[in-house]
């Protein structure tokens, strides 16, 4: 009977084995080919294959970090900056974003915790601005920063008579935890197939169904390091067009930063605005096989309508400097790179200049 049951679990072990064995395979190349550390449009491709990984790009810059967090400050005591800022990820790059390049310059600049801002900037600007937070922290100016494919969507329901508590605020501040998102493949979830799977897709198709990610040819290898022959594009750059490119929607959200423009003024404070360019905006014009794709419209529409404010010129000044130099933003990433965050840095500290002359 011993012999018989120890034939059977053997029998079984080896079915279990055989079962498991390709899937135990198919885990360890994934482990082996897909990093899901480097940048958010390779992840969200589930990309085997990246010629220019964002963290290379990073390597070749180090900074000292000179800007404040709000987080980091006492809100009972009075202090001077010259800059806050408050915006999305575009202004959460760390020591390499904007807001250290800025302060690398001479200002004092104070930045707003992304855990604080959430996921409206504009609206908690405007909350700010009605509490008591600026009879505290006193700035000069306010750059109000967006992504661009978020713009018109997120000025639409502003509350205008919101406000912050600031001793609520002080207590967020107190129970943040800064927990770094998990983004190892688990071997026990639904990538394990989507990775394989997307990667073949991309033979024929610019997005497959279970990527975020569009991958065009590009006319212009030389645009990054190592010239990759495609530009890796957000498909929310594109799923967002109708909106970017409704003028109406546009003239609103200018409408709304000059109610915001104009609460800053009441109190001292200038605003200057920062629309992030989509990397598809900036990029449209060396994606080869465009004529099925909708031409980026926002741009034309913003800067032909007047503000009583300020606006940084970042799709102008990073569309010229995109013909002339490699990796103004990440091959594998939405966002600008170290090149293009000290280009903005430096648009703002001229701004800021001109204004002070």
């Amino acid at each position: 009977l011993f012999s018989i049951l120890e034939m059977v679990m053997k029998k079984f072990v080896l079915k279990i084995a055989a079962f498991c064995l390709p899937f135990i395979g198919l885990y360890l190349f994934n482990s082996l080919m897909y990093d899901p550390t480097e940048g958010d449009l390779a992840r969200l491709a589930y990309l085997y294959n990246n010629p220019c990984p964002r963290t290379e790009i990073r390597s070749q810059f180090q900074l000292e970090k000179k800007y404040h967090l709000l987080s980091e400050i006492n809100l009972e005591e009075d202090t001077q900056f010259d800059v806050l800022i408050i915006g999305d990820s575009f202004s959460e790059q760390g020591k390499l974003g904007y807001k250290n390049f800025l302060a690398h310059q001479g200002l004092r600049v104070l930045h707003v915790d992304r855990f604080i801002s959430g996921v409206n900037p504009i609206q908690t600007l405007i909350e700010l601005s009605n509490s008591r937070i600026f009879e505290r922290v006193k700035v000069d100016y306010v750059v109000l920063q967006s992504v661009e494919r978020s713009f018109n969507q997120i000025t639409q329901d502003l509350d205008f008579n919101a406000t912050l508590n600031l001793d609520s605020l002080q207590k967020q501040i107190k129970k943040h935890e800064n927990i770094p998102p998990k983004l190892e493949v688990e071997f026990f979830s639904d990538a394990l197939f989507k990775i394989p799977l997307s990667n073949l897709q991309y033979l024929y198709s610019a997005k497959p169904p279970y990527s975020q990610t569009y991958i065009f040819p590009s006319s212009r290898p030389e645009l990054f390091s190592h010239e990759p022959k495609n530009i890796l594009i957000y498909q929310e750059d594109i799923n967002k067009l109708d909106s970017k490119n409704n003028a109406d929607q546009t003239i609103h959200s200018i409408e709304a930063l000059s109610k915001i423009d104009k609460l800053l003024k009441q109190q001292g404070i200038k605003l200057l605005s920062l629309i992030s360019p989509d990397k598809y905006d900036l990029y449209y014009p060396y994606l080869s096989g465009k004529e099925q794709l909708k031409a980026p419209l926002f741009f034309s529409h913003f800067n032909a309508y007047p503000k009583p404010f300020s606006s940084v010129k970042a799709f102008e000044i990073l569309q010229k400097q995109i013909a002339s130099e490699k990796d103004i933003y990440y091959y594998d990433d939405t966002h600008w790179s170290p090149k293009g965050a000290r280009l903005i840095a430096d648009a703002i500290f001229g701004i800021i200049s001109d204004k002070k002359n």
